[in-house]
């Protein structure tokens, strides 16, 4: 594999450690390097090492407000050098995060949580109790039977959660609202809870008013699901990432050779969702769709991060197995292994007999 254009500059000594244009501490930045020329790119793309205090992250690659990237601007003037001073560095948005509290009230109702009940069902008691703790699966009341996958980053801190109505047969359900129109049963916490709220008519917690601040949308879930996992796991094992949290969880006792993340919906794919990982091997598996456009798009994706030292390839298995029909509504791996479940093996509870 060739060298990638692009990189985060070695560690060689503080002198290649720098201020941290998102928290104003000294030496904690790691700039991106231009390893053609052997040049730092401009001075606001980075990674700040204070990640717990800080996680400021740029990287050559992200858009800007225009929808630019700093490496497409270079290619198009491979001639003109682009001045560091040229670029001013974007303000720092701080974290929103959901409160502990919150999280700890959603782990319960299991009984009547309509994902975790078909976990049970499917595997076992056992199994289902170690897939809900494992991947922090919790319950709300936004709809009666509603799931909450919530969404951890690589530091554990707590940055969003997405609630998720299925049906008996584990698809996503869906609702005709008041306006005659037929929409998926899927939200996210800080929504549910500020209609709660408002309908009640008490003011919304501090917290929550700030999570709600437009100005800083892209700082709100920027995580894979299922990223809690990593702090067991050792550098060189296996992940696979899928689209949907639901497929995650599913995958993971058919296939507990690959610690399985989920990055949410098919353009979420990008650097830094994926930073955390470059020390493992990844295989993403994206849904069927018509004419292998999903296919497609992951393996450009893919193409480009590899550029940037992420060692990944792409599955293929459902574009060369699924039927015209099941691409047409884009199924995933979670419809395969629930379209072709037996049953619950009674075996499995052999020993409580």
């Amino acid at each position: 594999m060739s060298t990638p254009r692009y990189r985060l500059q070695p560690y060689a000594g503080s002198k290649t450690r720098f201020e941290c244009p998102g928290c104003g501490q000294r030496r904690s930045f790691t700039r991106w390097l231009d390893t053609h020329t052997g040049e730092l790119l401009p001075s606001h793309l980075g990674y700040c090492n204070r990640t717990d205090k800080c996680g400021y992250a740029t990287s050559p690659y992200d858009k800007d407000e225009a929808g630019k990237r700093y490496v497409d601007t270079l290619h198009a003037l491979p001639q003109v050098r682009v001045r560091p001073a040229q670029h001013r560095p974007p303000q720092k948005r701080p974290l929103r995060l959901i409160p502990q509290e919150i999280v700890a009230r959603s782990m319960q109702g299991y009984a009547h949580n309509v994902f975790t009940t078909l976990l049970q069902r499917h595997f076992g008691g056992d199994v289902a109790d170690d897939l809900i703790r494992r991947f922090e699966i919790g319950t709300s009341a936004h709809w009666p039977g509603a799931t909450v996958f919530w969404q951890r980053d690589a530091q554990g801190r707590m940055r969003g959660g997405q609630v998720v109505l299925f049906d008996e047969d584990g698809h996503t359900a869906k609702k005709v609202g008041a306006d005659g129109v037929t929409r998926r049963c899927t939200t996210w916490v800080h929504t549910s809870l500020a209609h709660v709220y408002d309908r009640s008519g008490k003011p919304r917690p501090e917290w929550l008013q700030a999570y709600l601040d437009p100005a800083h949308e892209v700082k709100r879930s920027p995580s894979l699901y299922g990223m809690g996992q990593l702090t067991a796991l050792s550098p060189g094992s296996p992940v696979a990432i899928v689209e949907a949290p639901k497929t995650a969880v599913l995958c993971t006792p058919y296939f507990p050779q690959f610690t399985w993340l989920a990055v949410g919906a098919l353009d979420y794919l990008n650097a830094e969702r994926l930073h955390p990982l470059k020390e493992y091997p990844i295989t993403l598996y994206p849904d069927a769709s018509e004419h292998g456009r999903a296919y497609a798009k992951w393996c450009a994706k893919a193409d480009e991060l590899r550029s940037m030292g992420f060692r990944i390839a792409v599955s293929d298995i459902l574009e060369k197995q699924a039927t015209p029909s099941q691409k047409k509504v884009g199924i995933d791996l979670a419809d395969v292994l629930l379209e072709n479940w037996a049953g619950y093996p009674l075996n499995w509870d052999a020993d409580s007999l």
